[in-house]
């Protein structure tokens, strides 16, 4: 069953499956780089599975930045021109059609669901944009562990885990710094208390209400 035909009632989720099972499946190891000729046409992906992040570079840019990332029941546009979809975990994605797309809003409950994903992921960029305005980027770095930590983060005895395996490039490119800067400003959040890292992730050490 698709993650965005269990947010629907009973009486649709069947439908809505057999729906989006007539749509193309996009398999994304992880570390694998698409963008939008590389993909297929469409109007809209679903996020079946994984961890995928939208990255953004100018053509002769040494750097680029991630814009967005998906998780499992994310919706996601198709990747504009200078934009890639990169998997940070093994990924699958559901190219929703135009003709899918149409069925879909005709049914009120769906295309509720649709409006609330996509209002969701419009949340979440603009709440990546406003961390630019931070100029100390420790800052950066703490609004950012603090966004993933509402999205991607799993309530443990400790804080809150970071469900996703986080590297300081990754990390500097959702913030716009340099990975040295991030790793200086890691150290410091650590040394207070701020966060913890833990194998391949981190671990918010804060209370899940203050989320």
């Amino acid at each position: 069953m698709s993650p965005f035909a269990d947010t629907l009632p009973l009486a649709l989720d069947g439908a809505v499956d057999d729906l989006l099972a007539g749509c193309a499946a996009v398999e994304l190891p992880a570390g694998t780089r698409r963008i939008a000729a590389q993909l297929p046409e469409t109007i809209l992906f679903a996020v079946e599975g994984g961890i995928v992040v939208v990255t953004a570079q100018v053509e002769g840019a040494s750097r680029r930045s991630v814009v967005a990332t998906g998780r499992e029941g994310s919706l996601l546009p198709p990747p504009a021109a200078g934009e890639a979809f990169e998997a940070v975990t093994d990924a699958r994605l559901r190219a929703i059609s135009s003709a899918a797309w149409q069925e879909l809003l005709a049914f009120p409950a769906a295309a509720t669901a649709i409006a609330e994903g996509l209002v969701t992921e419009l949340r979440d960029r603009q709440e990546s944009l406003r961390h630019f305005a931070n100029v100390r980027h420790v800052e950066r770095v703490r609004e950012k562990l603090l966004q993933l930590a509402r999205v991607h983060g799993r309530v443990g005895p400790g804080g809150v885990r970071l469900d996703l395996p986080l590297t300081h490039e990754l990390l500097a490119e959702m913030v716009g710094s340099r990975r040295e800067t991030v790793t200086f400003a890691l150290a410091d959040l650590q040394k207070e208390g701020f966060v913890a890292r833990e194998g391949r992730t981190y671990v918010v050490r804060i209370s899940p209400a203050d989320l």
